[in-house]
């Protein structure tokens, strides 16, 4: 309970400034396809308008073409599953028209028994998935000034969100930026995961230990939790020959020169360490590697990593833990 509720607070203050988040939730390289995703961001108009999550994915194949995913999470007080090829007709700035159709018929693993929004109330986040071309993307990212999607085959399945200010379209804008500006994994992810356990809408999944420099291996396990919908990482280090005691200082300095300050979260055997790092911290981490310090028993340890590997043996676990990601 103390871990959900530490990753919790950390969330909200991410969720408070969206603009210095990196966006930027996977991409790897899995059968000679690129796969890119973002994050969540969260979209409000007016106050009686339907807010709406939106999450973008890419695909790009072989021959260069890509295909985008558009995910939107509507949310609402009860719950309900969007039909399949339900449209959404969305109304762009310059007047055009663009209808999507609802792509899936899966069920919504995201909040299944809902979760408290700001105001204590219980809402659901019901979704739609839309497939789009380059050049439907760019058309969005043009402008939107409304949206009309169906929800259900009904007169009064209707969700009509009008944006005053494009913040739709600058939230697909952002994501897309997000996506277009990241760099194509060059080599293949591979089968990294150990297990995967799903219980009452929650799940974790634990990748495999691989080594990641002299005497030191790393794993990952991922955790989502339905009743408040947030996810978190344990980070699993192995170091030979050490033992960190319970509450000791774990550095990770970063290739640019940051540090970051984790500690030792459990009274573990010689030799093994976790730490509760946030989701941005891990980013920090893939982004490159210097060394990490650890206070052990008898010394403060440093180990170096020359050639990164400590940062892309990171950067493989957590695009590997992505590919069964809630969030």
């Amino acid at each position: 309970m103390k871990k959900i509720l530490t990753v919790a607070a950390m969330l909200l203050m991410l969720i408070g400034n969206a603009s210095a988040q990196n966006l930027l939730k996977h991409n790897y390289k899995k059968n000679n396809l690129v796969y890119s995703g973002t994050e969540r961001i969260r979209v409000t108009s007016g106050p009686k308008d339907t807010p709406v999550h939106v999450k973008l994915t890419k695909v790009l194949f072989t021959d260069g073409q890509p295909v985008y995913m558009l995910r939107m999470e509507f949310e609402d007080a009860v719950a309900w599953k969007m039909p399949k090829n339900a449209p959404m007709t969305i109304v762009l700035n310059d007047g055009r028209n663009l209808v999507l159709k609802n792509n899936s018929d899966s069920p919504n693993l995201v909040a299944p028994k809902g979760v408290k929004n700001s105001s204590g109330n219980t809402v659901f986040l019901n979704y739609g998935e839309y497939y789009l071309e380059e050049a439907d993307m760019k058309k969005l990212t043009s402008g939107i000034a409304s949206i009309d999607v169906t929800k259900r085959w009904s007169a009064d399945g209707v969700i009509k969100v009008a944006y005053k200010n494009n913040e739709l379209g600058a939230a697909i804008s952002k994501l897309y930026d997000t996506i277009k500006s990241a760099p194509a994994p060059k080599e293949e992810l591979g089968s990294n995961l150990k297990s995967l356990q799903d219980q009452s809408g929650s799940r974790l999944v634990e990748t495999n230990t691989l080594p990641a420099g002299d005497k030191v291996s790393v794993a990952l396990v991922y955790l989502y939790y339905a009743p408040s919908n947030i996810e978190s990482i344990d980070l699993n280090i192995y170091i030979d020959g050490y033992t960190v005691p319970f509450t000791s200082a774990v550095k990770v300095i970063t290739k640019s020169g940051e540090t970051i300050n984790l500690r030792q979260e459990k009274d573990l055997v010689a030799g093994r360490v976790i730490c509760y790092p946030t989701n941005e911290q891990i980013k920090m981490m893939m982004d490159g590697v210097a060394r990490i310090s650890v206070q052990t028993t008898s010394q403060e340890v440093t180990v170096s990593f020359p050639s990164d590997e400590f940062a892309k043996v990171i950067t493989k676990l957590w695009n590997s833990l992505q590919t069964m990601a809630i969030l």
